[in-house]
C-alpha cells in the first residue's frame, strides 16, 4: 500500500520526500521531486525521514529507468544504482518493482492533478470554457516538462499489468470528473441541453488521454501543447454543441 508522505511543496505539488539538503537533478523537468542526499551524521534523522528520503530516491529513479529502458528491461539493480540505495533499502521500502512503480505512477499523477487544479484556480471564475482550457494546457504542460513522466506513465505503464492498468483508469476517472464538472457548468448556460452520460464523459477524458500518449510515443514531445486546440475542439463539439 502506498503510504503518503506529509508535508506541501508550497506550489500545489505533493511531496514525495522531506526537505533536506538537495543535489542536483538530471536537465530534464519532472513532476517527482528533485532527489535528496543525505547529510553526513545519520544519526541527525529520525529513521522515517531516512526511509522517506529512500523511498522517494526509488521513485524517481524507477521513473527514469522505464522511460530509459522500458518496463520489462528495467531492473531492480538499475533502480538501486539509480537511485543510490541498498537493496535492503529497496525491499524495506516496496516488495518488487511492480510495488515500486504503482507507488511512483500514484504520486506523480496526484501532482498531475493538483498542477491542473491550480491552473483552473487561476483562470477566470465563472468562465468555463476559459477554466477548461486551462485544465487542459495545464495537463499537456505537465507532461511536456516532464519527458520521464510522460513517457513511463502514459506509454510503457501498458505493459506494467493488470493492476497497473487498473490504477491508470483510477486516475483517468479522476479526469473524467474534472471534465464532467465543466460540462455541468456548461449546461447551466443551456438547461435544455441533455445531460451527458457518464460514458460520454470518460469518453472525452480518454479521447484526450490517447491523442497524448500518441504524442508522447510518436513526436517530439516539446510540442506537446500543439494538442490543446484539436482536444478543446472536441470537447466543446460535445459538452456545448453549437
Amino acid at each position: 500500500m502506498v503510504q503518503p508522505v506529509a508535508g506541501s511543496s508550497g506550489d500545489g505539488r505533493l511531496p514525495l520526500v522531506p526537505k533536506m539538503s538537495r543535489v542536483p537533478a538530471s536537465d530534464e523537468l519532472t513532476l517527482l521531486p528533485e532527489r535528496t542526499s543525505l547529510p553526513r551524521g545519520l544519526s541527525a534523522l529520525s529513521e522515517a525521514e531516512v526511509a522517506a528520503s529512500q523511498r522517494g530516491r526509488i521513485m524517481q529513479a524507477i521513473t527514469e529507468e522505464v522511460a530509459e529502458h522500458g518496463y520489462h528491461a528495467c531492473s531492480v539493480q538499475g533502480v538501486i544504482r539509480r537511485a543510490g540505495v541498498s537493496r535492503g533499502a529497496f525491499y524495506g521500502a516496496f516488495a518488487d518493482k511492480e510495488d515500486a512503480f504503482q507507488a511512483a505512477h500514484v504520486a506523480a499523477s496526484q501532482q498531475l492533478l493538483d498542477l491542473i487544479a491550480a491552473a483552473v484556480r487561476e483562470a477566470p471564475a465563472g468562465d468555463w470554457r476559459a477554466r477548461h482550457r486551462a485544465g487542459v494546457v495545464a495537463y499537456l504542460e505537465g507532461f511536456m516538462s516532464a519527458p520521464a513522466y510522460a513517457v513511463s506513465f502514459m506509454v510503457e505503464l501498458r505493459a506494467a499489468g493488470p493492476r497497473l492498468l487498473e490504477q491508470r483508469d483510477r486516475v483517468l476517472d479522476r479526469h473524467a470528473r474534472r471534465i464532467a464538472a465543466v460540462a455541468e457548468e456548461a449546461r447551466r448556460e443551456h438547461p435544455s441541453r441533455p445531460a451527458l452520460s457518464a460514458r460520454a464523459i470518460l469518453g472525452l477524458a480518454a479521447g484526450a488521454d490517447e491523442l497524448a500518449t500518441r504524442e508522447i510515443r510518436t513526436g517530439p514531445i516539446g510540442r506537446l501543447t500543439d494538442l490543446a486546440e484539436p482536444i478543446l475542439e472536441f470537447h466543446l463539439a460535445v459538452i456545448a454543441p453549437a
